[in-house]
């Protein structure tokens, strides 16, 4: 669509940059965008959607059907408080800048902040200070100044500012106004960058900060308490009013005191303080990429649990579809036996069966018109499967829609002894296709608990389906679940050649006529890579597999789900189903799933016509992008771990009871609705006082308890601290730390006077003075993590959850 940006584009400063990145962004995902200055005169017309960054001129939105905001609450004036119904929705980059916004709009929303990538691995480090308030008095340069002026610090710090400071310290070098190349070197060869400003509603320099892996330093306040991976939070007093907001500083004594704790860190220090800064940057960009998607409608809304761990919400929802996945396989297996009994292919009975009962997988296949003739032959291929057609169903997806109903004409939904769905996916992206879009809408439409992607010119041999449900099943005997891929082999015919010998057999619908077609025509036997020996079908039976070559994987649904579904920020040509393929061998490498070679099965991929070159170009694009996250995903990044926490809840509970390597902390909870709303009441519970009760700490959390995993992961995200998960017993074990709270979930209640005692009195003595000690008491009994636990009620009994906040004395 056509978007219109309108701020102040080329001050040179941070709206110039939100401007860039944002618009570089929205264009990548296919938009066409248009930066237009806040102070132009003429109107400009022709817009789907103007996003306003910080300043609102209504002149520039009308005509327009949808108008947002995306402002600064330091910069917002409270008077303006009526403009905020002009808009559909008020996009808030920080949680603090939030809690202004809701009160003067029901439309506010929590959207996040992104920044470059600066990351350079090439500079040397080195423990230096690094200050960049640009073109703003607002970032607390005055007090850095100040600091070393007043106390002599020895350190070199270098500032850069375009602005002209009076106060000329020893040891700090002011380098003016610099070039993009220059700033990058900077920000990647001091260890230290000092972020003192007043109010940040985030700042770049902040996040680019992060992005490099330096230890950055915060003033502790509201909003930089949302700002994880920070790795000192100086001192704060209030200074002043502004906007929304209130506003403070940080006085030079405090910066002197965080600038000899940083010289104090150690090389193991800064390298753990490098990544926790890579990986909150990460984590905060994914966040926010995955909320601007949503807003703009394209995201598809997932099944399961969360892609990246959404708290409380995402739990309760992603425990609520545990247990559904083995359900759905057992009764898929019941209704295909079922389904093989009740006559021939055709029949009323079996007619009836396909409409009242799901099939056990969904052939998801997105088409275009160009590739209708082949998708033609693919589908009536699969008149010749050994499987009942009750068994399977195939989901047809119109890249684009189909204005002419070629699609649909090659399809023939209704004709075929199996179920056949067109589903349209209208392109996100103007003119080029969109696989992954198409995929994602495949499986939204998709009734079977098994999905298997394929490409419409692929060709399935016979026995595919039926090998490929027997081979699902017997992995979930063995108590992991695997995702299969065929091997594949290519006819080794020009696109036209192909066409012209095969449109007999494509038209006849003649079942028994592809085995002799297929017998006279050339194949390559080469793919997929250097699995070529393994190509010839034989005993029904499959083989473990280092990677999904082809990416054509058959997937249980609540992992796709789990998943995400395909990232549509990739549109195709191979990209999409690589992005995808990475996300499943991250997911094999933490021995969730298996991967298996379908050494039964043979695929064969027709000849096509080559894509367009600006397709070329386009797709091209996103293969850094791919290279990024694959290398994310093996590092083991935040976003990927509360990915895989996301994963865990998705599959099935007597899967992960049975694999041998899964500790009982990650084990599931019960999943009956008693458990999972009492479970979700005891987050949401703990979530309403755990990010007021522990801001201010600097470090992190230790929750004990029932549930202790859920918190963990909730307390994390919403407080900005690091959480790890204690026993009872090893709580005497935790070193006394004045930066560290203790939750404890669940391990009071029915507990003696005696043992509430003990235990209240180790919690004491690790957070000391300065911590918080929240104590959520479960009424009714206690919550077990009793998945696999052999002889125990796992079932959560609680009616209601009780929660206080007790501040610790010496």
């Amino acid at each position: 669509m056509q978007i219109h940006i309108v701020t102040n584009i080329d001050n040179g400063k941070g709206l110039e940059r939100d401007y860039r990145l944002l618009g570089s962004l929205l264009e990548s995902w296919g938009h066409r965008v248009t930066g237009v200055h806040f102070q132009r005169s003429e109107r400009v017309g022709g817009a789907d959607l103007v996003i306003f960054l910080e300043v609102y001129e209504p002149r520039l939105a009308e005509g327009a059907p949808r108008r947002w905001l995306i402002p600064n609450a330091e910069w917002w004036r409270p008077e303006a408080r009526s403009a905020l119904d002009d808009f559909e929705l008020v996009l808030c980059k920080t949680r603090d800048a939030l809690s202004h916004f809701a009160p003067l709009t029901p439309r506010a929303r929590h959207l996040g902040f992104f920044s470059e990538d600066r990351w350079d691995p090439a500079v040397p480090r080195a423990r230096r200070f690094l200050h960049v308030p640009g073109g703003s008095d607002a970032k607390g340069t005055d007090s850095v100044l100040l600091a070393w002026e007043r106390h002599r610090i020895p350190y070199p710090l270098t500032v850069v500012s375009s602005l002209g400071w009076p106060l000329r310290p020893r040891n700090v070098e002011f380098a003016g106004r610099v070039d993009e190349r220059r700033l990058r070197f900077y920000q990647n060869a001091s260890r230290f960058h000092l972020c003192p400003s007043r109010y940040e509603g985030w700042g770049h320099a902040l996040h680019e900060g992060l992005s490099v892996g330096a230890a950055v330093l915060v003033p502790d306040t509201e909003a930089m308490s949302e700002t994880d991976g920070c790795a000192l939070r100086m001192p704060a007093a209030p200074h002043g009013a502004q906007g929304l907001v209130r506003t403070h500083a940080v006085a030079p004594e405090d910066v002197r005191d965080a600038v000899e704790r940083c010289m104090a860190f150690t090389e193991a220090d800064l390298r753990r303080i490098q990544e926790a800064a890579r990986d909150a940057y990460l984590s905060e960009r994914e966040r926010c990429l995955a909320s601007l998607w949503e807003v703009l409608g394209e995201r598809p809304a997932l099944r399961a649990g969360p892609a990246a761990g959404a708290g409380d919400r995402g739990a309760s929802a992603g425990d609520a579809a545990v247990g559904c996945g083995a359900a759905r396989d057992a009764a898929g297996s019941a209704r295909g036996a079922a389904g093989s009994a009740a006559g021939a292919p055709g029949s009323a009975a079996e007619a009836h069966a396909r409409s009242a009962a799901p099939p056990r997988i969904a052939l998801v296949i997105p088409c275009q018109p160009s590739t209708a003739p082949l998708l033609r032959r693919a589908v009536a291929a699969l008149r010749a499967q050994t499987a009942a057609p009750s068994s399977f169903e195939v989901v047809v997806v119109c890249d684009g829609g189909d204005p002419g109903g070629a699609i649909r004409a090659a399809a023939e939904p209704g004709s075929h002894p199996f179920r056949v769905e067109i589903v349209d996916s209208p392109r996100p992206r103007g003119q080029f296709p969109h696989c992954s879009h198409a995929r994602n809408a495949g499986v939204r439409a998709a009734r079977a608990p098994l999905i298997w992607f394929l490409d419409a010119d692929v060709l399935l041999s016979p026995e595919a389906v039926e090998h490929a449900l027997s081979e699902h099943d017997a992995a979930l005997a063995r108590g992991v679940p695997a995702v299969l891929t065929p091997a594949l082999a290519r006819v080794a015919l020009p696109p036209a050649a192909w066409i012209e010998r095969s449109a007999a057999w494509a038209a006849s619908g003649a079942v028994e006529g592809l085995a002799p077609l297929l017998s006279g025509t050339p194949l390559d036997d080469g793919a997929p890579g250097a699995q070529g020996d393994r190509l010839r079908p034989g005993t029904p039976g499959s083989e473990p597999l280092s990677d999904v070559r082809d990416g054509m994987p058959i997937v249980w649904r609540g992992l796709v789900d789990a998943l995400g579904g395909f990232d549509e920020w990739f549109i195709g040509g191979g990209a999409e189903k690589g992005a995808f393929v990475d996300l499943l061998e991250g997911v094999r490498r933490a021995d969730l799933i298996d991967i298996r070679l379908l050494t039964s099965v043979r695929a064969l991929r027709q000849p096509q016509k080559p894509v367009s070159e600006a397709f070329h170009v386009h797709v091209h694009r996103g293969r850094d992008e791919r290279d990024r996250r694959a290398r994310e995903i093996a590092h083991g990044a935040r976003w990927w771990r509360a990915r895989l926490a996301a994963i865990r809840a998705a599959l099935p509970p007597a899967v992960m009871a049975a694999a041998p390597d899964a500790p009982a902390a990650e084990r599931l909870p019960d999943c009956s609705p008693d458990a999972v709303e009492a479970r979700a009441r005891l987050v949401r519970g703990v979530r309403a006082v755990a990010a007021p009760a522990l801001r201010g700490l600097y470090g992190g959390v230790v929750v004990v308890g029932e549930a202790a995993e859920l918190l963990a992961r909730d307390v994390a995200q919403v407080c900005g601290l690091a959480a790890r998960v204690a026993t009872v017993a090893g709580l005497s074990a935790l070193p006394a730390n004045r930066a560290c709270g203790v939750i404890l979930s669940g391990v009071l209640a029915g507990a003696t006077e005696d043992e509430r005692a003990r235990v209240l009195d180790q919690a004491r003595r690790i957070v000391k003075a300065t911590g918080p000690l929240l104590i959520a008491e479960i009424a009714g009994g206690s919550v077990e993590l009793g998945a696999g636990a052999a002889g125990r009620d796992a079932a959560l009994t609680a009616a209601e959850v009780r929660v206080r906040v007790e501040r610790v004395g010496v």
